[in-house]
């Protein structure tokens, strides 16, 4: 069965390219088929998640007749989602192949130390945009490896990883607000299609330079521990990564530029094909069962975002906000909005409640606030910022547990005594700017 997500994804891919519903129908019944053969794989989170989404599918059933496109649209949009993640996830092929990755610690750690960690998260957000999750486990593999070389009563098994993992999570968080591959920019520009990654992304750029400010001192005193006595051994150069990687955001920036598809739409496009080319170049008889093999081992990412994509589907077809939007007839009432979504979703988060859930309903919420003649741009960048707050402050997400992991502590210390303070002052930072949004807007 896992050979039916290699198909999956060229079926939606295919939906894109043609701009045929049908494609994107099929793909959503065979990532449906994979799930439904799998479903005892899949962890508990996302086994809850897709209890609850049937649960709000039975009553959306109930409640309102059934509707032929709707139900296309729905399943559409959870095809595209789990098409999303799965295709860029598909980078991650092509870490082993590229050993140079395994320097890059040492690479890092070279030049000024004042410039320390804002290094690291320019690395972080760069590679992150690129591998997902997979830049976390790289960071934390390498970072194991380096650590060898230092006796272990140094400051650096304490202060440098702490300096490193902090430092990987915070670039990590920047993806949403300035990455074309981000799956927060790709559910946005989905829902509203007048927004697009360029009207977002000078106030991500915005929004980014305050974060980097946020925390910098004292992140970059302990990543200095890294590099007091460490061992002088060359490092390799990162420059073909980096060849490679202008390459492809080339690719897909001329084929946005000559299609109908938007810079989210090309970087799904561009990433699957550039990869499987490269496998199948490398090795013919083996591709498609390592591409089958990656997505599978994908399948809880996969699954929980394409299963948000129904549920805030779901959601929105059962709560309209035509009562509320008479009271939003100006910016200070928008605003109120923003706050209440922005602190909502980091406050869910902190529960337990995955941001890519409270997202896709406030997105599908953020269509009916454009349909009533309210701009979106304001909103929208309030929920680039509240998703990149919460990918820091949720304790049961992958990232957090990647690190806590690493660290071998409890996760409740990598969201309150590692970003807890960064996040309060992060907070009254982001509303700001999303009020100066709303205010020009």
């Amino acid at each position: 069965m896992t050979r039916l997500l290699p198909l999956a994804l060229l079926c939606e891919l295919i939906a894109l390219g043609t701009r045929t519903t049908a494609f994107s129908l099929i793909a959503a019944l065979l990532f449906g088929l994979f799930f439904i053969r799998h479903w005892q794989s899949l962890m508990p989170y996302p086994r809850r998640l897709g209890l609850a989404t049937l649960a709000l599918l039975a009553l959306w059933l109930v409640k309102a007749p059934l509707d032929l496109p709707t139900v296309q649209r729905i399943s559409s949009a959870a095809a595209y989602y789990a098409a999303f993640i799965g295709g860029l996830g598909l980078m991650g092929c092509l870490v082993k192949r590229l050993p140079a990755l395994r320097e890059v610690h040492r690479v890092l750690l070279r030049g000024p130390r004042a410039l320390l960690y804002p290094r690291y998260l320019l690395a972080a957000l760069g590679l992150g945009s690129i591998l997902s999750f997979g830049m976390l486990n790289l960071m934390c593999s390498t970072l194991h490896s380096y650590l060898q070389h230092f006796a272990p009563d140094h400051p650096a098994h304490r202060d440098g990883q702490r300096g490193v993992l902090t430092a990987a999570i915070r670039g990590f968080a920047l993806v949403p607000l300035i990455a074309p591959t981000s799956i927060v920019v790709a559910i946005i520009t989905r829902e509203v299609p007048s927004l697009t990654w360029t009207d977002l992304l000078p106030y991500g750029v915005i929004a980014t330079a305050l974060l980097m400010l946020i925390g910098a001192r004292t992140e970059n005193r302990h990543l200095q521990t890294l590099v007091d006595e460490s061992p002088e051994i060359p490092a390799a150069s990162l420059t073909p990564l980096a060849l490679g990687t202008a390459l492809g955001i080339g690719a897909i920036v001329a084929l946005a530029s000559f299609s109908w598809l938007n810079i989210t739409q090309a970087s799904l496009v561009v990433v699957p094909l550039l990869v499987s080319g490269w496998l199948f170049l490398e090795s013919p008889g083996k591709a498609y069962d390592e591409l089958a093999e990656h997505l599978a081992g994908m399948r809880n990412e996969v699954f929980i975002f394409g299963c948000s994509a129904l549920f805030g589907a779901l959601f929105n077809q059962l709560v309209s906000l035509d009562q509320l939007v008479p009271l939003l007839g100006g910016a200070s009432q928008v605003f109120v909005l923003q706050c209440i979504a922005l602190l909502g979703i980091v406050g869910l988060a902190l529960v337990g409640i995955a941001p890519i859930i409270t997202l896709s309903i406030c997105a599908g919420l953020l269509a009916q606030l454009q349909a009533a003649g309210v701009n979106p741009l304001g909103p929208a960048v309030s929920l680039v910022c509240a998703f990149s707050l919460a990918m820091l402050l949720s304790p049961f997400g992958p990232a957090v547990l990647i690190l806590a992991r690493t660290a071998g502590t409890l996760p409740w210390t990598i969201v309150l005594t590692w970003n807890g303070r960064f996040a309060l002052i992060a907070i009254p930072v982001l509303l700001a700017l999303s009020w100066v949004v709303q205010w020009n807007h």
